[in-house]
């Protein structure tokens, strides 16, 4: 797929994008001359693709810092069923390039047949998103005694979908992780499946992490990427080697907590709220009230709370979306809560599940 020797580099993008994105992504890559770098795409809530160039030794150095958290060999092999135009899909490749693991794809994704293939194995590692891990629990799909481990990135977990998983025997290990960074930063031990609750995130041996004043996680490593595309020319915002994200945490020791992305807090009546943990929990009540059903939440200007949240759900009988409305509000504080329901024909969703805030917005307001 990639020579991680040579001095070429490789663009991956996703082959459903539109034609005109894709040109105009390459264009502004090839006003950039990089040697030895891998470029794709990152975009966030917002949806808009932002090409990031990865050098490929930064890409090894994050393979081999997950390599030693995984205690990971050539006896190894990677199920996996990521793109390899992300860098979830693409790290898997670096990790099996260094340590002699061998790597088998399962495209598209199907749960019962990834089972199945991870059956066939001796020993087995693997990288999920959380909307796979939910298609596992809601299929009541128990894990092969195989699995030594899967990663769990690409959002947040919930807690009761990673407490239903484990009693299925999945090895989940949470992770938090960035395309800018060559994907995982911290993740939860090996040491972790062996206890009880929801595990803490240690960082890998490749990043340093600290927060700011603001509470955003700034990432200093030898994985962090070399800039983006722009048009006008390449941009690298790390300032004495930092990188500053736009999510906010805990930094305790080599530990880090993850609260969530700044842009997707808002005040509510003068509130903090942070969706993304709210949305955790609409997976857990989806899980239990309407497993088949597509649901996100959604921020709304108001004009006497500043805003206020809403259920943006897909194509399901009035009597299920109330049903999912009461058992989300269940419980919640009052500015946390879901005000109604606003129909939409589908969820705008990234490749590895992600809703796309601002395309979500502008889908429910052309629903009014």
């Amino acid at each position: 797929m990639i020579d991680w020797d040579g001095s070429d580099t490789a663009v991956l993008l996703n082959p459903r994008l539109a034609v005109a994105d894709a040109r105009a992504i390459r264009a502004l890559i090839e006003r950039i001359p990089l040697a030895a770098h891998v470029w794709v795409t990152t975009s966030g809530a917002t949806g808009r693709l932002k090409p990031v160039a990865l050098a490929k030794r930064a890409i090894l150095a994050s393979a081999a810092a997950v390599n030693a958290h995984l205690a990971s060999d050539a006896s190894d092999v990677w199920v996996n069923v990521l793109p390899p135009f992300h860098v979830g899909g693409l790290g898997i490749h670096a990790r099996a390039h260094l340590s002699g693991a061998r790597v088998t794809t399962l495209d598209p994704w199907d749960a019962t047949r990834y089972v199945a293939l991870l059956a066939g194995m001796r020993r087995a590692l693997s990288a999920l998103v959380p909307t796979e891990v939910f298609d596992l629990v809601h299929a009541g799909l128990e894990a092969p005694p195989s699995v030594r481990a899967v990663v769990v990135g690409g959002g947040a977990l919930g807690v009761e979908l990673y407490a239903r998983a484990r009693a299925l025997g999945w090895p989940l290990l949470p992770s938090y992780g960035a395309t800018e960074c060559a994907s995982q930063i911290a993740t939860a031990s090996l040491a972790s499946l062996d206890d009880d609750g929801f595990p803490e995130l240690e960082m890998l041996s490749h990043a340093a992490v600290r927060t700011d004043a603001d509470g955003r996680i700034e990432v200093k490593s030898a994985a962090l990427f070399t800039g983006y595309a722009t048009a006008g020319g390449l941009d690298d915002p790390k300032r004495d080697g930092w990188w500053r994200t736009d999510d906010v945490g805990e930094v305790r020791g080599r530990r880090l907590t993850v609260r969530g992305r700044v842009d997707e807090t808002v005040k509510v009546g003068g509130e903090l709220v942070p969706l993304s943990l709210l949305e955790a929990r609409l997976e857990q009540v989806r899980l239990a009230v309407a497993p088949d059903t597509d649901a996100a939440l959604v921020a709304l200007p108001d004009d006497r709370l500043g805003h206020a949240i809403h259920l943006a759900i897909a194509g399901v009988p009035e009597a299920t979306a109330d049903r999912l409305l009461a058992a989300f509000n269940a419980g919640l504080l009052p500015y946390e809560r879901a005000r109604s329901v606003r129909r939409v024909e589908e969820i705008p969703r990234t490749p590895l599940g992600k809703v796309r805030r601002e395309e979500l917005v502008q889908r429910v307001a052309c629903s009014v």
